[in-house]
C-alpha cells in the first residue's frame, strides 16, 4: 500500500511539475549581430522582394533604452496660455510683486536699524531707502503686536515712498552700481560641446540645440469632426538616433519580475565578439544580452525586438523611396504674392464667420458614428506595437526583426527553440537620373530560422548578408 501511495503521488509530482516550472524558467540571452559588408546586387542568390514593415515584438527593450518615454515629463508640463498657479491662488501681478518687494526691503533696512548690522558695522553696501527716521523703534515686541507692527511698518513706508508704496512708479529703492560679471554667460551651444568633448565624441557637424516648448497647447481629447469622433493621443516618443550603438550598458536587476537589458559586465562571448571585429570583410553592428523569462509553447512566448545598424528615416520612406531633398523654389512675383495675400485673407475670414455662426449638434448626429467609427479611430492611432512605440515618424532600420524563445516538450525532454525572423535594409542603384546622378531605392531581404537548441552552446545563424550568434544561459531567479 506504502508503495502505490508513493508511486501515485511521484507521478503527481511529475504531470504538475512543468505547471508549476512554468513560471520559473528564466534565461539570459546574448546576441552578436555582424554584416558582411556585400551588396545586395553582388549576391548570386535571388531573394523575392520584399516590402519593408515594421516588426511587432512585446519585447522592445532595445528601442525603449533608446527612445524612453517622456510622458511623465510632459505632463507635468503647463498648458501654454493658462495660468499655472493652484486653483486657490491667485496669479499675483507684477504691481503685487513690487509692493512684496518693497515691503521686504522696508523690514530689512529696519531691522539693520535696530541691530546695527548696518553699512558701519558690516562694511557692506546697503540698498535701503535713504531715510526712515520716522519708522517706529519695533524691536520691544511688548509694546506692539505684530499687527500694529506691520500697519505702523507700511505708514512710515507710505510716508517716505508715496501713498502706494512707489515713487513715479518705480520701487523705492537706492540706486545701485551695475553689476558686471567677472566672465561671459556660457550659452546652451557651448554647454553642448563641453558635453561632446567630454564624451569622447567625434563629430564634424556644427553644435546645434533645438528650441524646446515649455508649455504644451491646450487640445481636447475627444472631439467631433467631420461628422465623426476624433481622439488625440500626444506624440511622447523622443527622435531616434542616426544608428543603433553596438553595446547598450543596461541593470543588473535580479529580482526583476520583468523582462530587462543586462549591463556591459554581463557579456560572455566578448572575446569572439572582438575577434569579428577584428577580422577583414565583417562589420560588428550590434552585442546586447537580456534577461526574460521563457515559456512554454511558441504561442504563449514573447518575441524580442531586434534593430541594428543605421537609420534610412531621413533618407528613404517605407515605400524604399528615395526622399529628394527640397529644391528652392523661384520667387514669385510681388503681385502674385499680393493675390496669395488676398486669398489667404478671404479664406481666414470665411473661416472665422462660420466659427462665430457654428450651430450645434445634436446628440443624435453625433450618436450615429456608432461605436463601429470609434473603433476605427482607434485602430487607426494603433496600428502597430512598434509606430505607437516609436509616434509619428517611425525609424527605418538597416536590420529589424525579432527572436522568440521558448520551451518544447519533446518525449517529455524540454527543449529550447529560437524563432528568428528579420529584414536586413540597403540601399540599391536603380540607375542615373536626368542630372547623371545615381538612384536608389531602399530594399529588403528576408531572414526567418526556426532551430531547436541546447543552453550554454554557442549557435550560429547564417545569412548571405550577415550572420547572427546567439547564445542562452538559464538563470535562477
Amino acid at each position: 500500500m506504502k508503495r502505490v501511495v508513493a508511486l501515485a503521488a511521484g507521478l503527481l509530482l511529475n504531470t504538475a511539475s512543468p505547471v508549476f516550472a512554468a513560471d520559473d524558467w528564466w534565461f539570459d540571452v546574448e546576441v552578436i549581430i555582424f554584416d558582411r559588408n556585400l551588396s545586395i546586387s553582388e549576391l548570386n542568390e535571388q531573394f523575392t522582394e520584399t516590402p519593408l514593415a515594421q516588426s511587432v515584438a512585446e519585447l522592445n527593450l532595445i528601442d525603449n533604452y533608446l527612445r524612453p518615454d517622456i510622458s511623465y515629463i510632459k505632463q507635468g508640463l503647463a498648458t501654454c496660455g493658462v495660468p499655472s498657479s493652484p486653483l486657490w491662488m491667485d496669479t499675483p501681478s507684477l504691481e503685487d510683486i513690487q509692493a512684496d518687494y518693497a515691503r521686504w526691503k522696508a523690514s530689512q533696512s529696519l531691522l539693520s536699524e535696530n541691530t546695527g548690522t548696518g553699512a558701519d558695522n558690516t562694511g557692506l553696501s546697503d540698498s535701503r531707502p535713504s531715510d526712515f527716521s520716522s519708522a517706529p523703534d519695533l524691536s520691544d515686541e511688548t509694546e506692539l503686536s505684530q499687527q500694529n507692527r506691520e500697519d505702523a511698518l507700511a505708514e512710515a513706508f507710505s510716508e517716505e515712498t508715496g501713498n502706494d508704496g512707489f515713487s513715479s512708479g518705480e520701487v523705492a529703492v537706492a540706486d545701485e552700481e551695475p553689476v558686471t560679471p567677472a566672465f561671459d554667460p556660457v550659452i546652451d551651444s557651448e554647454i553642448a560641446e563641453y558635453w561632446i568633448a567630454f564624451s569622447g565624441i567625434n563629430t564634424v557637424k556644427p553644435v546645434t540645440v533645438p528650441r524646446f516648448s515649455y508649455c504644451e497647447p491646450p487640445r481636447d481629447w475627444l472631439s467631433w469632426q467631420n461628422g465623426k469622433w476624433q481622439t488625440y493621443k500626444p506624440d511622447n516618443s523622443l527622435p531616434a538616433p542616426d544608428v543603433v550603438p553596438e553595446f547598450l550598458d543596461g541593470r543588473n536587476t535580479e529580482f526583476a519580475r520583468f523582462a530587462h537589458l543586462l549591463p556591459y559586465d554581463s557579456l560572455e562571448l566578448t572575446k569572439l565578439s572582438r575577434q569579428i571585429r577584428q577580422t577583414r570583410g565583417l562589420n560588428r553592428m550590434l552585442h546586447i544580452a537580456w534577461r526574460q523569462p521563457v515559456k512554454f509553447g511558441e504561442q504563449k512566448a514573447a518575441a524580442m525586438r531586434i534593430i541594428a545598424g543605421d537609420n534610412y528615416a531621413d533618407s528613404f520612406t517605407m515605400n524604399g523611396e528615395a526622399i529628394k531633398p527640397a529644391l528652392p523654389q523661384p520667387a514669385e512675383p510681388a503681385e502674385a504674392q499680393e493675390d496669395l495675400t488676398l486669398t489667404q485673407d478671404d479664406f481666414f475670414t470665411q473661416l472665422s464667420s462660420r466659427l462665430n455662426r457654428a450651430g450645434k449638434v445634436s446628440f443624435d448626429d453625433m450618436m450615429a458614428a456608432g461605436p463601429e467609427q470609434i473603433m476605427q479611430a482607434d485602430t487607426a492611432q494603433n496600428t502597430t506595437v512598434a509606430q505607437a512605440n516609436e509616434g509619428l515618424t517611425p525609424a527605418i532600420w538597416q536590420l529589424d526583426g525579432f527572436l522568440k524563445v521558448y520551451l518544447k516538450y519533446i518525449n517529455r525532454v524540454p527543449y529550447l527553440h529560437i524563432d528568428s525572423e528579420m529584414q536586413y535594409r540597403q540601399p540599391v542603384t536603380t540607375g542615373e537620373s536626368e542630372n547623371g546622378q545615381p538612384e536608389f531605392e531602399l530594399q529588403a531581404v528576408p531572414f526567418h530560422q526556426v532551430r531547436r537548441v541546447i543552453s550554454k552552446q554557442i549557435h550560429y545563424f547564417d545569412h548571405p548578408i550577415f550572420g547572427m550568434i546567439v547564445q542562452i544561459r538559464r538563470h535562477q531567479q
